[in-house]
């Protein structure tokens, strides 16, 4: 059973800046667990942003379908690899509680935008 739908848009151009500002490791690994971190500045470094801007749109979009927004969870407990989306930590244990038990991602990319979407089950 479906209890929780969120969407989010998230443009490449914002990481850009970011990532010119305060360099690439700073920016993911501030929102990303290390592994998540590690696997994004392992790849091409051209398509960071849009990847990062994919990343902060899962988060967005994980917390309006959990319905706490960013707050109450840390969004490094929050993984994404490969297209398979999961918890960890604190996290994980907060959605057991709530008998959350599946969790779907899909992040896109598309021009200057970058959109996820999070459902999830129990």
């Amino acid at each position: 059973m479906i209890v929780g739908l969120g969407t989010d848009l998230c443009p490449p151009s914002r990481w850009r800046h970011l990532v010119e500002r305060f360099g690439a490791e700073k920016c993911a690994g501030r929102i990303l667990h290390p592994e998540e971190a590690a696997y994004l500045l392992g790849g091409n470094r051209e398509r960071l942003p849009e990847r990062l801007a994919g990343r902060w749109a899962l988060r967005e979009a994980f917390g309006k379908a959990l319905g706490t927004g960013l707050d109450g969870w840390s969004w490094k407990e929050l993984r994404y690899v490969n297209g398979r989306l999961w918890a960890v930590g604190a996290l994980a244990n907060l959605l057991a509680a709530r008998d959350i038990r599946f969790l779907h991602g899909s992040v896109t990319h598309d021009g200057d935008l970058a959109l996820a979407v999070v459902i999830l089950e129990r």
